[in-house]
């Protein structure tokens, strides 16, 4: 009877010793788990675009309808007015007039350049802008190998890019940007201007 007593407690014993390895190995296996931050309204993932670049004079080169180079910082110390445009496009050619008219008005202190974007021949943009009268630098973008300004700007057309006299971006509008929204982001006031007489309809 004891011997039997005896085995039984050696039993419980080893069965015990046998869970405690296993809870051990166990824990041994279960991951660790690192704290993670939900990004939400309150804690917002920080502006990867504020910065270096933030208030920084930018620059770029294309080529004209002449072959020649083109910079942006030819024109510091005026406003560049820089629009994204095709000669397919229907808002472009909408909005080519009132570019015309801002030029004619403002141009001692604004420079306008339109950045054709698309497959076409150059004599088919010359004509272009010649029906159209444009009176501002006609560049080309080269369409299979966009630049990355080209990359951001030309996601839809018209795209207008407006440059302070210092060079720095200050505004951008997808759409059709018409003389009024010029006047407003500018800040020129029509009625100042003695470039030539403003005719309405």
């Amino acid at each position: 009877m004891k011997v039997s007593v005896l085995i039984l407690l050696m039993l419980l014993v080893s069965a015990c010793s046998d869970d405690k390895s296993q809870v051990e190995t166990d824990t041994e296996l279960t991951p660790k788990v690192e704290k993670q931050t939900v990004q939400t309204e309150e804690s917002p993932v920080p502006d990867q675009s504020s910065g270096d670049k933030e208030n920084q004079p930018m620059d770029f080169t294309y080529k004209d309808l002449n072959d020649k180079d083109v910079n942006l910082s030819d024109y510091r110390g005026k406003w560049v007015v820089v629009n994204f445009w095709a000669t397919w496009c229907p808002p472009c050619r909408k909005e080519i007039p009132d570019f015309v008219r801002f030029k004619s008005l403002y141009s001692d202190n604004v420079e306008i350049l339109g950045i054709d974007n698309e497959d076409a021949d150059i004599e088919i943009i010359r004509a272009f802008a010649e029906d159209y009268s444009v009176n501002y630098p006609i560049l080309l973008a080269d369409v299979y190998n966009p630049t990355e300004f080209d990359r951001e700007n030309t996601m839809g057309l018209p795209t207008t890019v407006i440059f302070n006299p210092d060079g720095v971006e200050v505004s951008k509008r997808v759409g059709p940007m018409h003389f009024d929204d010029l006047v407003k982001v500018i800040g020129v006031d029509p009625s100042t201007s003695t470039n030539i007489e403003v005719v309405t309809e």
